[in-house]
Protein backbone atom coordinates (compact mmCIF):
# COMPACT_ATOMS: atom_id res chain seq x y z
CA UNK A 1 0.00 0.00 0.00
CA UNK A 2 1.32 3.45 -1.25
CA UNK A 3 1.53 6.41 1.65
CA UNK A 4 3.37 8.48 -1.03
CA UNK A 5 1.35 11.79 -1.22
CA UNK A 6 0.86 13.13 -5.15
CA UNK A 7 3.35 15.66 -6.55
CA UNK A 8 2.24 17.71 -9.45
CA UNK A 9 5.52 16.60 -11.60
CA UNK A 10 5.29 16.91 -15.31
CA UNK A 11 6.54 14.04 -17.29
CA UNK A 12 8.14 15.66 -19.35
CA UNK A 13 9.82 19.39 -20.49
CA UNK A 14 9.44 21.73 -21.92
CA UNK A 15 6.01 22.86 -21.18
CA UNK A 16 4.25 25.91 -22.05
CA UNK A 17 5.42 26.12 -25.87
CA UNK A 18 2.29 24.11 -27.39
CA UNK A 19 -0.64 25.39 -28.93
CA UNK A 20 -3.15 23.78 -26.79
CA UNK A 21 -3.33 22.58 -22.91
CA UNK A 22 -6.58 21.26 -21.80
CA UNK A 23 -7.55 19.10 -18.35
CA UNK A 24 -10.39 16.89 -17.29
CA UNK A 25 -11.59 15.87 -13.73
CA UNK A 26 -13.35 12.80 -13.26
CA UNK A 27 -15.21 12.07 -9.93
CA UNK A 28 -14.00 8.30 -9.93
CA UNK A 29 -10.57 6.89 -9.85
CA UNK A 30 -10.90 3.94 -12.20
CA UNK A 31 -13.34 5.92 -14.76
CA UNK A 32 -10.16 8.73 -14.64
CA UNK A 33 -7.66 6.05 -15.16
CA UNK A 34 -9.95 4.69 -18.25
CA UNK A 35 -10.01 8.44 -19.27
CA UNK A 36 -6.36 8.74 -19.49
CA UNK A 37 -6.37 5.92 -21.64
CA UNK A 38 -9.41 6.66 -24.18
CA UNK A 39 -7.43 10.21 -24.52
CA UNK A 40 -4.06 8.89 -25.56
CA UNK A 41 -5.58 5.92 -27.70
CA UNK A 42 -7.70 9.07 -29.72
CA UNK A 43 -5.13 11.08 -30.49
CA UNK A 44 -1.23 12.19 -30.08
CA UNK A 45 -1.82 14.99 -27.13
CA UNK A 46 0.95 14.79 -24.69
CA UNK A 47 0.07 13.84 -20.97
CA UNK A 48 1.49 15.83 -18.68
CA UNK A 49 -0.08 15.09 -15.50
CA UNK A 50 -2.35 11.89 -14.52
CA UNK A 51 -2.87 11.65 -10.73
CA UNK A 52 -5.65 11.32 -7.99
CA UNK A 53 -6.19 14.64 -6.24
CA UNK A 54 -8.37 15.72 -3.57
CA UNK A 55 -11.19 14.61 -2.66
CA UNK A 56 -10.83 11.69 -4.51
CA UNK A 57 -10.51 12.76 -7.78
CA UNK A 58 -8.45 12.25 -10.91
CA UNK A 59 -6.59 14.93 -12.46
CA UNK A 60 -5.57 14.67 -16.27
CA UNK A 61 -3.11 17.69 -17.89
CA UNK A 62 -2.39 17.33 -21.33
CA UNK A 63 -1.13 19.59 -24.05
CA UNK A 64 -0.26 19.81 -27.65
CA UNK A 65 -1.39 20.77 -30.94
CA UNK A 66 -5.00 22.56 -31.21
CA UNK A 67 -6.13 19.15 -33.71
CA UNK A 68 -4.84 16.74 -31.02
CA UNK A 69 -5.90 18.04 -27.91
CA UNK A 70 -9.80 18.99 -29.00
CA UNK A 71 -9.54 15.33 -30.32
CA UNK A 72 -8.30 13.63 -26.94
CA UNK A 73 -10.88 16.36 -24.91
CA UNK A 74 -13.94 15.68 -26.68
CA UNK A 75 -13.40 11.73 -26.24
CA UNK A 76 -12.09 12.46 -22.70
CA UNK A 77 -15.69 13.83 -21.79
CA UNK A 78 -17.25 10.87 -23.30
CA UNK A 79 -15.20 8.54 -21.66
CA UNK A 80 -15.82 10.40 -18.25
CA UNK A 81 -19.64 10.39 -18.88
CA UNK A 82 -21.48 11.20 -15.91
CA UNK A 83 -18.47 11.60 -14.18
CA UNK A 84 -17.16 14.72 -15.64
CA UNK A 85 -16.57 16.91 -12.96
CA UNK A 86 -15.00 20.13 -14.85
CA UNK A 87 -12.91 20.41 -17.87
CA UNK A 88 -10.86 23.02 -20.27
CA UNK A 89 -9.43 24.03 -23.26
CA UNK A 90 -7.12 26.56 -23.82
CA UNK A 91 -6.02 27.55 -27.04
CA UNK A 92 -2.55 29.04 -27.01
CA UNK A 93 -2.60 29.51 -23.04
CA UNK A 94 -0.47 32.28 -21.38
CA UNK A 95 3.59 31.20 -21.88
CA UNK A 96 3.85 31.48 -17.68
CA UNK A 97 0.46 29.43 -17.07
CA UNK A 98 1.63 25.71 -17.99
CA UNK A 99 5.03 26.14 -16.27
CA UNK A 100 3.71 27.31 -13.39
CA UNK A 101 1.49 24.25 -12.58
CA UNK A 102 4.71 22.57 -12.13
CA UNK A 103 6.08 24.82 -9.72
CA UNK A 104 7.93 26.81 -12.92
CA UNK A 105 7.40 30.43 -11.77
CA UNK A 106 9.31 34.11 -13.14
CA UNK A 107 10.93 35.99 -9.87
CA UNK A 108 8.02 37.52 -8.54
CA UNK A 109 7.84 41.81 -8.95
CA UNK A 110 6.93 44.25 -6.29
CA UNK A 111 3.07 45.67 -5.95
CA UNK A 112 -0.06 44.33 -5.72
CA UNK A 113 -1.23 40.64 -5.46
CA UNK A 114 -4.32 39.29 -6.61
CA UNK A 115 -5.71 36.33 -5.10
CA UNK A 116 -8.72 34.06 -6.85
CA UNK A 117 -9.81 30.73 -5.01
CA UNK A 118 -12.05 28.05 -7.87
CA UNK A 119 -14.40 24.81 -6.67
CA UNK A 120 -12.27 22.94 -9.15
CA UNK A 121 -8.83 22.63 -10.84
CA UNK A 122 -10.42 23.29 -14.10
CA UNK A 123 -11.75 26.28 -13.52
CA UNK A 124 -8.75 27.50 -11.69
CA UNK A 125 -6.58 27.24 -14.76
CA UNK A 126 -9.05 28.50 -17.45
CA UNK A 127 -9.31 31.90 -14.82
CA UNK A 128 -5.65 32.12 -14.48
CA UNK A 129 -5.23 31.92 -18.25
CA UNK A 130 -7.95 34.76 -18.47
CA UNK A 131 -6.41 36.58 -15.64
CA UNK A 132 -2.71 36.48 -17.31
CA UNK A 133 -3.91 37.43 -20.56
CA UNK A 134 -5.63 40.54 -19.23
CA UNK A 135 -2.85 42.38 -18.31
CA UNK A 136 0.73 42.75 -17.05
CA UNK A 137 0.81 40.58 -14.29
CA UNK A 138 3.25 37.79 -13.13
CA UNK A 139 1.89 34.48 -11.35
CA UNK A 140 3.35 33.81 -8.11
CA UNK A 141 1.62 30.70 -6.72
CA UNK A 142 -0.62 27.91 -8.31
CA UNK A 143 -1.87 25.62 -6.03
CA UNK A 144 -4.40 22.86 -7.31
CA UNK A 145 -6.70 20.37 -5.57
CA UNK A 146 -4.18 18.35 -3.03
CA UNK A 147 -4.93 18.84 0.51
CA UNK A 148 -7.47 21.86 -0.17
CA UNK A 149 -10.71 19.50 -0.76
CA UNK A 150 -10.30 19.57 -4.84
CA UNK A 151 -10.04 23.67 -4.97
CA UNK A 152 -7.67 25.86 -6.64
CA UNK A 153 -6.33 28.81 -5.53
CA UNK A 154 -3.59 31.48 -7.44
CA UNK A 155 -2.02 34.68 -6.89
CA UNK A 156 -0.65 36.90 -8.57
CA UNK A 157 1.26 40.40 -8.83
CA UNK A 158 1.77 43.67 -10.32
CA UNK A 159 0.75 47.17 -10.25
CA UNK A 160 -2.40 48.13 -8.73
CA UNK A 161 -4.63 48.71 -11.77
CA UNK A 162 -3.06 45.58 -13.42
CA UNK A 163 -3.97 43.20 -10.73
CA UNK A 164 -7.58 45.00 -10.66
CA UNK A 165 -7.76 44.12 -14.36
CA UNK A 166 -6.40 41.16 -13.98
CA UNK A 167 -8.87 39.74 -11.07
CA UNK A 168 -11.70 41.35 -13.30
CA UNK A 169 -11.01 38.74 -16.00
CA UNK A 170 -10.86 35.88 -13.84
CA UNK A 171 -14.62 36.67 -12.97
CA UNK A 172 -15.36 37.14 -16.22
CA UNK A 173 -14.14 33.71 -17.67
CA UNK A 174 -15.92 31.87 -15.05
CA UNK A 175 -19.80 34.26 -15.22
CA UNK A 176 -22.48 32.46 -15.50
CA UNK A 177 -21.65 29.69 -12.84
CA UNK A 178 -20.71 28.64 -9.56
CA UNK A 179 -16.89 27.44 -9.69
CA UNK A 180 -15.61 30.91 -8.58
CA UNK A 181 -15.67 30.93 -4.75
CA UNK A 182 -13.71 33.96 -4.41
CA UNK A 183 -11.40 36.78 -5.16
CA UNK A 184 -9.61 39.49 -3.23
CA UNK A 185 -6.92 42.40 -3.33
CA UNK A 186 -3.81 43.33 -1.60
CA UNK A 187 -2.80 46.96 -2.58
CA UNK A 188 0.50 46.68 -0.50
CA UNK A 189 1.23 43.60 0.45
CA UNK A 190 3.05 43.33 3.83
CA UNK A 191 6.56 41.37 3.16
CA UNK A 192 5.91 38.69 5.78
CA UNK A 193 2.50 38.23 4.07
CA UNK A 194 4.83 37.33 0.87
CA UNK A 195 7.51 35.35 2.62
CA UNK A 196 4.02 33.46 4.04
CA UNK A 197 3.46 32.52 0.03
CA UNK A 198 6.52 31.00 0.26
CA UNK A 199 7.71 33.38 -2.96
Amino acid sequence: MSLIRPQLKPSSLPVGSVEAFAGVEVLGIPRGMVTVDALVKKAAARVMLSTPVSPGKFLVLFDGTMAEVEESLLEAERTAGDQLVDRFLLPYAHQQLEPAVFGVLPPRPDGAVGLVETSTACAGLLSADAALKAAEVTLVVIHLSVGIGGKCYYAFAGELFAVEASVEAAVGALAGGDRLLGTEIIARPHPDFIAALGV
